[in-house]
């Protein structure tokens, strides 16, 4: 059940007996001549056309405050705006956002269930609501075995904006060691793109991978496949205006995020993850 639904609906407007074929005199004696003319008004006085649905799930993982409620919400809507950055998690439990898309000249929507979970490594005890990572781990391996269990891509989302995050490596660590069979649905995000040119990602990206621990252990070989890159429009311009910020910003937001939305609504929605198909002991214990 889609969020925001394409809908295409045009006003019935019964015509008057000269207009309309179906009160003219003549006779259609055959068959497809007929059911071209019912065809024809049937289209024009469609109020609900149904287009055939294709659905892919996907998952966000990573550090707490990596982006992943922010991709969320920019595939929602390019505009999108964070508030101002907190080192505390603001997901506290698995999130599901359900958007959907029509390509222009085609039959199909595209529908998309993004579920967002909370952050590992979550720095600040609000209200007693620091989440612990293994449990992290269990409402992740609860929402695949009960909610949505066939699940198309995996992302892992990271933030090189600023220096070489340790924790982020050791999210990825976790992930590769506690769930080893994603290797096949699982790619890498970067966030806080949007000010930055393709080179640019290109020389931060390579720069993460050529670190020891990372080369250690085999991160680029689990997550590096495929990489795509995110960004939104930066809370700062609430304050600080600048039309030359906002314009960079605003096409390279949309420039990353239609890539990235390009390969999901290409995969193959036949081809997914289901753990009820993985043989681990004590496979997702739920406590």
């Amino acid at each position: 059940m889609a969020k925001y639904i394409s809908t295409y609906a045009c006003q019935i407007n019964y015509p008057t007996e000269r207009q309309s074929w179906m009160y003219a005199t003549d006779n259609l004696p055959d068959f497809n001549d007929m059911m071209n003319e019912v065809k024809k008004w049937s289209n024009q006085n469609n109020k609900y056309l149904i287009r055939h649905t294709i659905t892919h799930n996907l998952i966000l993982m990573g550090k707490t405050r990596s982006g992943k409620t922010t991709i969320a919400k920019v595939i929602e809507n390019p505009c999108y705006m964070p508030p101002d950055g907190k080192i505390y998690s603001e997901t506290k439990q698995i999130a599901i956002h359900s958007v959907s898309t029509a390509l222009i000249n085609s039959n199909s929507i595209y529908s998309l269930n993004i579920i967002d979970t909370p952050g590992m490594f979550d720095k600040v005890k609000q209200q007693n609501k620091t989440i612990k990572n293994d449990k992290i781990k269990r409402s992740i391996d609860k929402c695949m075995e009960q909610d949505v269990t066939n699940i198309h891509l995996f992302a892992f989302v990271i933030n090189l904006q600023t220096n070489l995050d340790i924790e982020d490596i050791y999210s990825m660590i976790f992930v590769k060691e506690k769930y080893p069979f994603l290797h096949e649905y699982i790619c890498l995000i970067v966030t806080h793109a949007e000010e930055t040119n393709w080179q640019q990602r290109e020389d931060k990206i390579n720069d993460f991978f050529q670190s020891d621990l990372v080369q250690k252990n085999n991160l680029k070989g689990f997550f590096g496949k495929k990489i795509f890159f995110m960004g939104s429009l930066r809370p700062e311009l609430v304050n600080y205006p600048n039309k030359q910020s906002v314009c960079q910003q605003i096409k390279n937001v949309h420039q990353m995020r239609d890539i990235f939305m390009d390969y999901i609504i290409h995969l193959d929605p036949t081809n997914y993850f289901n753990i009820h198909r993985v043989n681990m002991p004590n496979n997702c214990q739920i406590l």
